[in-house]
């Protein structure tokens, strides 16, 4: 989302979130492919779930990819929900998606898709040095590609704190800020999707909910806490593509009119 000030959205349609027929939000996010591996469909196969947490569920069950959110952020998730009441929806508990066009102070247009935030269900093992083993997540064509950039697992995974007594795992993909924006009102409805295609895990380690702290805005000096799963630059293939070219501040681009997902 553009960093201007959002001063109006116009909906351009609404579209249910479940079925695989017709457009649907289950049937964008079952073409989503990753970064290094085109071909790869990672939800193709997956379940997909609604879930309503309350700020004492967020806080007890998720994990986040990166602990830091920013206020600058979570004001304009909030102007958002605003700007979606006054049209009846409810941007923290929806039921359906909304393609939209926000206006932005400069009179810009820009087309957008609202959906619930994300969340990617992960069962992982306990390494015995007390932290996260991956090596049984990641796939043979995962393994082949780092071997052929002389890459592996990153070290620093196995002796990370593993906040978890059962080894699953509810990380947060996407909307982290809404997510966020919700815990400190009356809690949100997350899109949780289980049954993720095997080999190809998140590129983040999971932290608990409880290390997530709100700094006032994004700026130079700001250091990226995510704990890749694998030697950088290699984490970069487990990024999911979404349709249109991304996901952000909770929202999936709808693809455009003729587009393919390359």
């Amino acid at each position: 989302m553009s960093e201007v000030d959002i001063r109006e959205v116009r909906i351009e349609k609404h579209f249910p979130l479940f079925g695989e027929v017709g457009d649907t939000l289950e049937n964008r996010l079952r073409k989503v492919t990753l970064r290094g591996f085109p071909n790869v469909r990672i939800y193709q196969n997956a379940q997909f779930q609604t879930k309503d947490l309350t700020p004492a569920e967020i806080h007890q069950t998720l994990h986040t990819p990166q602990p830091t959110v920013y206020r600058t952020h979570l004001n304009r998730v909030n102007k958002l929900a605003t700007l979606f009441a006054v049209q009846g929806v409810d941007i923290f508990h929806l039921s359906r998606g909304y393609d939209y066009v926000a206006v932005d102070s400069n009179g810009v247009e820009t087309n957008w898709t609202m959906a619930p935030p994300i969340v990617e269900n992960w069962s992982i093992p306990r390494h015995k040095n007390g932290g996260f083993d991956y090596s049984s997540l990641v796939g043979m064509e995962l393994a082949e590609a780092l071997k052929s950039q002389n890459l592996g697992l990153n070290d620093r995974i196995m002796h990370f704190p593993f906040m978890s007594h059962t080894g699953n795992f509810d990380l947060i993909n996407d909307g982290s800020h809404r997510v966020h924006a919700g815990f400190e009102r009356e809690g949100v409805t997350v899109l949780r999707i289980a049954g993720i295609t095997p080999g190809y895990p998140y590129y983040a380690v999971p932290q608990h909910y409880s290390v997530v702290h709100v700094v006032p805005d994004r700026n130079e000096t700001d250091v990226d806490l995510k704990v890749h799963v694998v030697a950088s630059p290699g984490h970069k293939n487990l990024y999911r593509l979404f349709p249109s070219g991304g996901i952000m501040s909770g929202d999936v681009r709808a693809l455009k009119k003729g587009e393919q997902i390359k």
